[in-house]
């Protein structure tokens, strides 16, 4: 598991590949990663300064983004309103892809 995460390495945006889930853990992509066609796929982006945006497929199956705020905690669990409901542990993360234990 990382330790000492440097905030700024999570800013930008997520998308959730469940495609890619492992048992125990939740798999995202930074925007502009190749990622498989999806139907209303969820993601969130996380901005300077704690706050976010969510996003995911509206009544119309057009993307709708809603205000969020997020946080790394110092055990590196990271925390998105809306997300999940709880803080997440980091268990990888790289320039393209961002592994939460679920």
């Amino acid at each position: 598991m990382p330790v000492g995460i440097d905030p700024s390495q999570l800013v930008g945006t997520w998308w959730r590949v469940a495609e890619e889930d492992e048992p125990g853990l939740a798999m995202y992509r930074r925007e502009g990663a190749p990622l498989p066609p999806a139907r209303g796929r969820h993601g969130f982006t996380l901005m300077q300064g704690g706050r976010a945006l969510l996003h995911g497929p509206g009544p119309s199956d057009r993307r709708e983004s809603t205000e969020s705020r997020w946080q790394l905690d110092a055990a590196d669990h990271l925390h998105v309103e809306g997300v999940g409901g709880a803080a997440a542990a980091i268990a990888a993360l790289s320039d393209d892809r961002l592994v939460l234990k679920r």
